[in-house]
């Protein structure tokens, strides 16, 4: 019976995990594509207004939601245990988000001005040695001598009509989790990776193709943003009932808001941490330094998608067994999931840090200087994905606490580290503080979720991917100088390929697990 249940839970986590990260990967790469037309069509100094933009919404988006996301997940579970309606849940669970929301969004409209002052202190600046590993000129930078350019009005404009979208960000986040919590990931995923990224591509590329370039930096973020919440809305009213009533007259649950709140500060600090690369690089050099580095942020992005496909599912089943009092099961599915996690985002992690520049020239030839920094935010991928699911088991089982206190340490560090390797490396120097902060944040996870629930991590079969990586990158870096020396498209395209046939033969021939095997093949 035990078996049976456990094969069902593999096939759900498979199944939901593979629409999960199919739909990441999709939306990541329609961002890319984004990003590069930005770069190509409006110019690097544009790019970086627009990460500049994202980084402050992402960051107010979080302030917004409040940890609500994780709590309908986890009392959309709990309210079905005890018998109560999980409509009630959902509706308190945006209720309390929207009204957080507002708040953060007003004070962004408000202090636009001086934002945009703040993050262009230094585009006038800015030369060769900020572009890559050399050291940038910290003190003409700050200096603050050059009055507010193109960029800084842009930057202006850009965060007044972003700010419009945070309500309907943080609406259709909660709705998403809410839906999560009812083992349904699909909506989210079509809201977040498809309707919203293809909707601001399609309206980028209009808006630029028509020569008006500030309004096609400046409109695209926010009608993506009210299509996709108009959307998922409609999906959670008919699948779960919740509605415009339920969000008004749920009633108040004190246990929820003790979960959230927590979590916040969990969410808050990883999201800062997630950006700070990016600020501190505007407050240094400018829109154009970040714009710079935004390619090889937003390209080992594509790895991180593994971890949100992932914990998705595995959330509300964590939540489930904890909530049953079924501590050896949670550390198999942990195991199982890291070990996913792990296979999956080895290949893309080897090809990115042995052949990183074709990939950025592909934005145009100043965007290859950042090779170094894509090279350790690949390496800070992969980092997260071997931390697996820990930060979500932690959550789940009711620590959130302990999880805050994680974020807060590893924030401090990146940004000491941060300040110190900036001023010397540029991109470099942003990328290997959120390398640091990376594995410290995994090494904490890793260590308390074994100390804490007496869970582990770690299985023998981890050996394969290890293996089969180190044969891959060997390979591919015998091929490297054959391969930089054909077009950047070609180069990118044939790279992934040999990457990937090298690495899943060497996957097969060292043989998959038989939970693998009976899962993917359908033998017993």
């Amino acid at each position: 019976m035990n078996r049976h249940r456990s094969a069902n839970r593999n096939a759900l986590i498979a199944g939901q995990a593979g629409i999960s990260y199919g739909g990441f990967i999709f939306g990541q790469a329609v961002r890319f594509g984004f990003n590069m037309a930005v770069a190509r069509m409006l110019g690097e100094e544009s790019l970086g207004v627009y990460a500049l933009a994202l980084a402050v919404m992402q960051i107010v988006e979080t302030f917004g939601v409040a940890g609500y996301d994780a709590a309908a997940v986890r009392y959309v579970n709990i309210y079905q245990a005890e018998g109560r309606k999980a409509s009630d849940a959902a509706g308190l669970a945006i209720r309390s988000a929207l009204l957080m929301s507002l708040v953060p969004a007003l004070l962004v409209m408000f202090f636009s001005a001086p934002l945009a002052r703040l993050f262009n202190g230094g585009s006038a600046s800015l030369g060769s040695a900020s572009l890559g590993s050399a050291p940038l000129d910290v003190s003409a930078s700050l200096g603050g001598s050059a009055p507010l350019g193109g960029g800084g009005t842009l930057l202006h404009f850009a965060l007044l009509s972003y700010a419009v979208a945070v309500p309907f960000n943080v609406a259709a986040t909660v709705a998403g989790h809410a839906l999560q919590g009812h083992r349904d990931l699909v909506p989210k995923i079509v809201a977040t990776q498809l309707i919203a990224p293809v909707a601001m591509l399609v309206l980028t590329l209009l808006l630029a193709f028509a020569a008006v370039p500030g309004p096609a930096l400046l409109v695209p973020y926010t009608a993506a943003s009210v299509l996709s919440c108009l959307w998922i809305w409609r999906q959670l009213r008919l699948k779960t009932g919740t509605g415009i009533r339920e969000v008004l007259g749920a009633p108040a649950d004190r246990r929820m808001k003790a979960f959230a709140f927590p979590l916040l500060g969990v969410s808050l600090v990883s999201m800062i941490a997630y950006w700070l690369d990016v600020l501190l690089l505007g407050m240094l050099g400018g829109p154009v330094l970040s714009g710079l580095y935004q390619p090889a942020a937003r390209t080992a992005g594509l790895l991180r998608a593994v971890l949100p496909a992932f914990s998705g599912i595995a959330a509300p089943l964590v939540a489930a067994l904890q909530a049953g009092d079924e501590s050896a099961e949670t550390g198999r599915l942990y195991r199982l999931v890291t070990r996913w996690m792990v296979l999956l985002v080895t290949p893309a992690t080897v090809f990115l840090m042995v052949l990183p520049e074709p990939v950025l020239l592909l934005f145009g030839p100043r965007f290859s200087a950042s090779a170094p920094a894509l090279v350790l935010l690949a390496a800070a991928a992969f980092a997260q994905a071997f931390g697996g699911i820990a930060g979500t088991v932690l959550s789940m089982a009711g620590h959130g606490r302990v999880t805050f206190l994680n974020a807060l340490v590893a924030l401090a560090v990146q940004v000491a580290l941060s300040v110190l390797l900036i001023p010397l490396y540029g991109t470099a120097g942003a990328a290997a503080a959120s390398l640091g902060a990376m594995l410290l944040l995994s090494a904490l996870r890793l260590l308390q979720v074994s100390r804490v629930l007496g869970v582990s991590s770690f299985s023998g079969a981890l050996w394969k991917p290890a293996a089969a990586g180190a044969g891959t990158a060997l390979l591919l870096w015998l091929c490297r100088p054959w391969l930089l020396g054909l077009g950047p498209a070609v180069s990118s395209v044939s790279g992934i390929a040999i990457c990937t046939a090298a690495y899943f033969g060497l996957t097969l021939l060292f043989r998959l697990e038989a939970e693998d095997r009976e899962l993917i093949l359908g033998k017993h």
